[in-house]
């Protein structure tokens, strides 16, 4: 009888869960959407009372998935919804992230991190409906999108194109002189490319 080795089971590590810095944020889903999307889904309790994203329109490389030896940061972010307390306070942030790759089919795993939240800084005036004035005037196909809540100050983004923001000189412009406020990670998650 001849000795055959014996399989070996590799057992990656599954972070659906992370704590850091006093932030709870929890990977709700993930996804391959349409031909060239990767949709993750994160629910993160809020640092305070202020409209706290995921993505920066001048630092998008903060927030990146990684697939094999690919990396990429995210082209647009948007809100699901929002879990309140029993005052009325919001106390956590659902958000979606949208990222341009084509998952390759060998892929198991992906890499997530989340490097910093931000917010613009209390007191300015609110450039969402600026935004969207501007991408109405040039016939825009992508879309920004913002809301008033009476728990935060201004509009928040409820739609945000990072990439559009990023690369287009004219939102760029928009964006330039606002000021932010970080809250530092990062928060990271390693998960199947489609997990339970």
């Amino acid at each position: 009888m001849e000795n055959l080795p014996l399989p070996t089971t590799v057992i990656e590590a599954y972070t659906k869960e992370t704590y850091v810095n006093n932030v709870n944020m929890s990977l709700i889903s993930a996804h391959t959407e349409g031909t060239y999307g990767y949709r993750v889904e994160l629910c993160y309790n809020l640092p305070n009372q202020r409209d706290w994203m995921l993505t920066h329109s001048s630092t998008p490389s903060g927030t990146n998935l990684i697939v094999g030896d690919v990396t990429v940061s995210p082209i647009e972010e948007g809100t699901m919804y929002w879990k309140y307390d029993e005052q009325g306070m919001v106390m956590q942030r659902c958000q979606y992230l949208l990222f341009k790759i084509s998952i390759p089919p060998q892929a198991d795993m992906v890499f997530l991190k989340v490097e910093t939240l931000y917010t613009k800084t209390s007191g300015q005036s609110d450039l969402c409906l600026e935004t969207m004035q501007k991408m109405a005037e040039r016939n825009s196909k992508i879309e920004i999108d913002c809301m008033k809540m009476n728990v935060f100050e201004g509009f928040v983004y409820t739609k945000f194109p990072v990439e559009l923001l990023t690369m287009d000189p004219v939102y760029k412009r928009i964006f330039k002189d606002m000021n932010w406020d970080y809250y530092h990670g990062p928060w990271s998650f390693t998960f199947p490319v489609n997990p339970d």
